[in-house]
């Protein structure tokens, strides 16, 4: 079941903002300071694709991230899932929604618990929110180590036995004990080496064809996403700048925020030529963020109304939208 939209996940105008500072006299006042972490961003995910969030530390992604998996309470807005509000769901709506939208986080030394043998790591899900017997747990166990590499017979042993990528696929073989639809990646390779990166990933798409998997991948590092994704969405400062399909985006990247990005990340061809950007000055504090485009204080191509305008979503090339005055319809 989707959305009218065909979406299995939608993102509507959603808000986290986070009461911050104020000193003793904030409350006697009645004012507050508010941390706009992320402020009001719209997103569709289709069944089986992977959409990615991208940008810089703090922009966003991995609030957002734990509002989908209901980790965090939107401030505002509506996160919808198979056409149903999932912030107003029934007791049972929502267990249903928990079973059905997994999480693989980024690393795998804190994700797992020192104290439990594998088999118990991933067996728990299915303790819970089943009726599975002991015996049907134990072989969906084995069933899943298998399904991501390990040994089935490795369940009898402790986390610290085992080497970082092989605990990223121990927790990826959690993720997939309840059959979810939907897997929230939050940086699900950048605590790994770079020689098992490719590897995770490689994994990660098999079964996301396997089973028909839906991803939400929250990444900083751009190859990731363009090898992962179907689509993406540039974030900052708590807000959506620029969303398109990878090949479209890594061809055409038209915030000047989204071509710093490519400028500074690492050509996939040492003779590859790249406009090169260098960005002034600091990314702003998302508690006082500046007027108008967020990023003008920092942004090469500024126009007049970019410091007193918010701009609006425009669509310049077909399913391809970028918030900036740059772009007019």
């Amino acid at each position: 079941m989707t959305s009218e939209n065909g979406a299995l996940l939608e993102l509507r105008n959603l808000k986290k903002h986070f009461a911050v500072g104020g000193g003793m006299f904030s409350g006697i006042m009645g004012t507050k300071t508010w941390l706009k972490a992320v402020d009001g961003i719209n997103l569709q995910i289709e069944p089986g694709t992977t959409y990615g969030l991208v940008g810089e530390s703090g922009c966003g992604k991995s609030t957002t991230a734990k509002m989908v998996l209901l980790l965090e309470d939107p401030t505002e807005g509506d996160i919808i899932y198979e056409g149903e509000d999932a912030l107003n769901m029934t007791k049972d709506g929502r267990r249903n929604y928990r079973s059905n939208v997994q999480a693989v986080f980024q690393d795998p030394w804190a994700s797992l618990n020192p104290r439990m043998r594998v088999a118990g790591i991933i067996g728990e899900p299915m303790e819970v929110n089943t009726t599975f017997t002991r015996g049907e747990i134990r072989t969906k166990v084995g069933d899943l180590l298998d399904e991501v590499g390990l040994d089935p017979d490795h369940g009898t042993r402790y986390p610290h036995e085992f080497s970082g990528g092989q605990r990223q696929r121990i927790g990826v073989a959690r993720s997939l004990a309840l059959n979810p639809k939907l897997i929230v990646l939050d940086e699900p390779v950048s605590a790994l080496d770079v020689s098992i990166r490719a590897q995770i990933m490689n994994l990660l798409m098999d079964l996301q064809k396997e089973h028909g998997l839906t991803y939400l991948l929250i990444a900083h590092h751009l190859a990731t996403v363009r090898y992962m994704c179907d689509k993406i969405g540039v974030m900052y400062l708590g807000r959506l700048v620029e969303e398109s399909a990878t090949d479209e985006l890594f061809d055409n990247p038209l915030h000047p925020y989204t071509r710093a990005l490519m400028s500074a990340a690492l050509p996939s061809h040492p003779d590859d030529q790249r406009e090169e950007i260098i960005l002034t000055g600091e990314v702003p504090s998302p508690v006082n963020p500046p007027s108008g485009c967020h990023f003008h204080e920092r942004c090469p191509s500024m126009i007049d109304e970019c410091s007193t305008v918010e701009p609006i979503r425009s669509v310049p090339v077909e399913d391809h939208g970028v918030v900036c005055h740059l772009y007019k319809d």
